[in-house]
């Protein structure tokens, strides 16, 4: 009788374990972010470019460029933001326009992050 009784509270605690889980689950639990590889460039006469990368799934998007400069060369990744729970598993082809800040006359190097120790470079001639 102590066993049955040991076996049913068990099973019990189980289940209502199993069933727990959080509703509603916020907006913010399915945020992430991850660097993008560049996959091409198109450079425009004004100066800027414009840089495709692909993401990982349909809520993937453009979040941000991030420098790190060199001299007159800056070394560019791109950073996509992904939000949204439920997205399609496509791996869609994005696209942000960077324009370089830089004033100082010069001949600029944008190295763009295509992969490990991979990039796509573009030059920029500020006058």
């Amino acid at each position: 009788m102590i066993r049955s009784f040991n076996v049913l509270v068990l099973l019990m605690a189980i289940s209502t374990s199993a069933g727990c889980s959080r509703k509603n689950t916020p907006e913010q639990d399915c945020l992430k972010y991850a660097n993008a590889n560049v996959s091409r460039l198109e450079k425009a006469d004004d100066g800027t470019t414009t840089v495709y990368f692909p993401v990982n799934n349909g809520c993937g998007q453009f979040n941000r460029f991030s420098e790190k400069k060199s001299g007159n060369t800056l070394v560019i990744t791109v950073q996509a933001i992904y939000k949204g729970c439920m997205c399609t598993m496509d791996i869609p082809e994005r696209k942000a326009t960077y324009k370089l800040k830089e004033t100082k006359p010069g001949t600029y190097y944008l190295k763009f992050v295509s992969g490990e120790n991979t990039f796509e470079v573009d030059t920029v001639v500020v006058k």
